[in-house]
Order: structure tokens, then sequence, then C-alpha cells
């Protein structure tokens, strides 16, 4: 049976292993013929009577011992790097990345990294000249609208590639600064003769902007309500408040149709005595809510909510990458996006929102959402069951936890070969954030069948 397992194993091998050889020239002579001979690895030695040229294979871990030296042999004992885990934010024309530093071991030292793009996932990349020891960039000269995809390449003093990170896209955009609110002010005058009277408490704010249709706004003065007004059925909406000078902070929410509330947009202004400023475009972010607290892997979830009649709305999700979409309020204010969650991993999420009005003024980030990705589908208002430990994975191949290191495992690598992020993470066992062949090399030194 263990003969059939090592024809198994040897076959998985030979599927997953492409040998790097190369072809020497033929020999021939008047009596013999050597067709494409293999070049390997070999150790050369010379004196002045012969010299010996042979090939050198791997030494197996365990087999040399010695009473004055250590010998260490094997996959265990190659150099090795780790990789960067990259993340990326998207700006106007340009995406920031920042990554985990490399780390070498057993005789490889990570000295500059590299970062290289392209506009098709899995590349081919177009790389930079080396950065240098640092762990952020910003790739600038980008298209908006088009989505990059990114690798960050580890680098040794020689600029020799020794790691790469997993693959992470953005996509620029315009930018999206929150516009400050204009103010103009008018200063109140005193009638003329004939009768005419001075005009007293004139000293106000008069606050305008864009909000929902219909949507119930409150505005505190220093924290204390000072107006309560209902936008029209365009979004729009104004307000007065009458005051002594100063200088006040003033804070203004929105309640949509459905009860959900935005978050609350403030500000401070000084205010002379009889003066009435104005202040106009007060943009209110929009509102949003979603149809699961959970959703299962691979099923939709829908986020929606109130904003500005036909505005373009900005959805970002954080996740371990960040995602970024957009989608349209209709002319009555509302909104909805469908994410597919294939893309997601299980755990914690949270999403929000931003409004980008025809006049090109942006408001600030909705309130955070806060989701879950899991084994099934919870609608939105539903207790959540606790979060299930990450699985406990052991160091030494062990998948399916029942002690044995065996094909059984091995089939399971085989299912999550090549993965990011795979779902069983136990299959990863070097964490590196791929299942790949250094795993499986593991798995072989602590084979037991």
């Amino acid at each position: 049976m263990k003969a059939r397992y090592g024809i198994f194993i040897a076959a998985g091998l030979a599927a997953l292993l492409i040998l790097q050889a190369a072809k020497a020239d033929e020999f021939t002579s008047s009596s013999f013929k050597i067709l494409e001979p293999v070049l390997q690895p070999a150790g050369y030695s010379t004196s002045s009577g012969y010299s010996l040229i042979g090939t050198i294979a791997q030494i197996a871990i365990g087999t040399s011992t010695a009473s004055s030296f250590n010998l260490s042999s094997g996959f265990l004992f190659f150099p090795f790097a780790s990789s960067p885990v990259v993340t990326a934010a998207a700006g106007d024309g340009q995406v920031s990345l920042s990554w985990t530093a490399a780390t070498g071991v057993l005789g490889w030292t990570v000295s500059g990294y590299n970062v290289g793009y392209s506009t098709f996932p899995g590349g081919p990349y177009t790389f930079s000249a080396s950065l240098g020891n640092v762990t952020s960039s910003t790739r600038t000269g980008l298209t908006n609208g088009t989505t990059y995809y990114f690798v960050v390449r580890a680098e040794d003093a020689f600029v020799n590639s020794v790691a790469t990170s997993s693959e992470v896209y953005s996509t620029p955009v315009a930018a999206a600064s929150t516009p400050s609110p204009s103010t103009t002010t008018t200063t109140s005058g005193g009638g003329g003769g004939g009768g005419g009277g001075i005009l007293f408490n004139q000293t106000r704010v008069i606050l305008r902007g864009y909000a929902y249709p219909s949507a119930n706004l409150f505005v505190l003065k220093d924290g204390s309500q000072a107006s309560n007004v209902r936008a029209q059925g365009d979004g729009k909406w104004e307000t007065d408040v009458e005051l002594a000078g100063g200088i006040y902070t003033f804070s203004v929410y929105a309640v949509d149709s459905e009860g959900r509330r935005s978050i609350t947009y403030s500000f401070t202004t000084n205010v002379s005595k009889d003066q009435a400023v104005t202040i106009s475009d007060i943009i209110i972010p929009p509102t949003i809510g979603a149809d699961k607290a959970q959703v299962k892997l691979g099923n939709d979830i829908k986020f929606f909510g109130a904003a500005y009649p036909n505005s373009q709305i900005n959805v970002i999700i954080n996740s371990e990458r960040v995602f970024a979409d957009q989608a349209t309020s209709s002319r009555f204010g509302l909104w909805n996006y469908t994410l597919n969650s294939a893309n997601l991993e299980t755990g914690e999420h949270v999403t929000k929102s931003q409004a980008v009005i025809a006049k090109s003024l942006v408001s600030g980030f909705s309130e955070s959402l806060a989701f879950r990705v899991g084994d099934n589908d919870v609608l939105f208002g539903k207790l959540l069951a606790p979060l299930r430990p990450a699985p406990a994975c052991g160091k030494n191949g062990d998948i399916n936890g029942d002690g044995k290191i065996n094909i059984v495992d091995f089939s399971i690598m085989l299912f999550f070969w090549n993965q990011r992020s795979p779902q069983n993470s136990c299959t990863d066992t070097n964490k590196d954030g791929v299942v790949s062949i250094f795993d499986f090399s593991i798995m072989l030194f602590w084979w037991n069948g």
C-alpha cells in the first residue's frame, strides 16, 4: 500500500514541478553519439594529474552526521524570504501602495523593493526601478476609471528578486474631497427718514444645501437643536438661525423616508453682530443599509440608502483588499448596489458610501456599515451567531487534523492548489497567502502515511 502511495506522490510531484534543465551540445565520435545531454548543477575537482566533474544531488535530511560539524540539507534549510502583504488606495490619477516588510532567512537579506503594474489580472507586469528599502510607493500618471493590478517584488542587495507579493488591484478615481461650504455676508442697515425705523435682531445664519427628497433635517448650534426643516421634493433645503454675534459650531444631519439617519456634518463659523451670514453647498452624506447582516460566501448582498437625486454614489468595501465601485441614485433619491461575496474572505467587513452631485460637489462618507461573510445568509436585524474560531492548523501539513499526514491531506491541498487566501486556511501551511509547492514540500517532510 505504501508503495502505491509512493507512486501516487511521485506522479503528483511530476505534475507540479517543472525541472529547469539546460541542454548541452551533442557529442559524436566514430563509435558513439550522445543525443541532447542534460546539464545539472555539479561540483568540479582538479589536481596536477586528473580532473573530476560530478553531479551533486540534494542530500536527504538526517542522513549525514559528524562530531565536528553540522550538515543542514533539504528544502527546510534553503534560503527563504517572506512575501510582502500589499494594500492599495485609489486617488486621482494615482494609486498609493503600502506593504509589510519582507524578511529573509538563511542567507537572504531583503535590501529593496520593486513595484510591477498591469492593466490585466496576472500580468505581464511593468516594473519600476528599484525603490530601495521602503514600504510604500505611489504610482502616478494613471488613467481614472481604469483598473490596475499590482505586485511588489522583494529584492536582495544585487537587485535579484527573492519574493513576490500576491496581486492587488485598484481603480483611480477623480478627486473626491469634501468642499467647504461657501459663505456670504450681508450687513443689516437702518431705515431712512419719513418714519423709517432701525431693524433689530438681524444677526443670523442662513444654511442651504443638498439632502434627500422630503428628508427631515435637524440643525444643532453648539450641540443644541436650533432648527428643524424638511427638504424639498428635489432634495434641496434651506433654514436660518437667529443668534447673537460670535463663533458657533453648527451640525446638520438628516433622516430619510425609511428612518435611516445620516452621519452629522459639522462646521464652525464666525458671525459678526448685525450681519446675516449665508453658508451654502452643504451636502448631507448618503444613508446606508443592507439586506443582510451576514451573507453566505458566494451569494449576493445588497446595499441601499438615500442620497441627493441623480447623484453618483461611490461604494467602498473595506476588506483585505479594498473594493471601490459606483452606483447612481434615482430621481427620487434612492440608490442600491449589489455585491457578490465570492471575492471576499470569510469574516467581518465594512462598507460606506459617498455622493457626487451634478455640480461635482462631493459629500463626506456615510456612516460605516459592518457585515459578515459566513456559512449562511442572515437577514439584517437578526441576531448573528458568534464567529467560529479559526481552525487550529498544524505546521506539519496535517490539514484535516486527524494526526496523520497522508494522501487525504494531499488531496485536500490539491483541491485548493494555487488559490490565494484559500477558504481552508490550513492548506496554506507556511501562511504566505497562496497554496504552492512550498506547502507541499513541508507536507512531504512530515509525511507518515
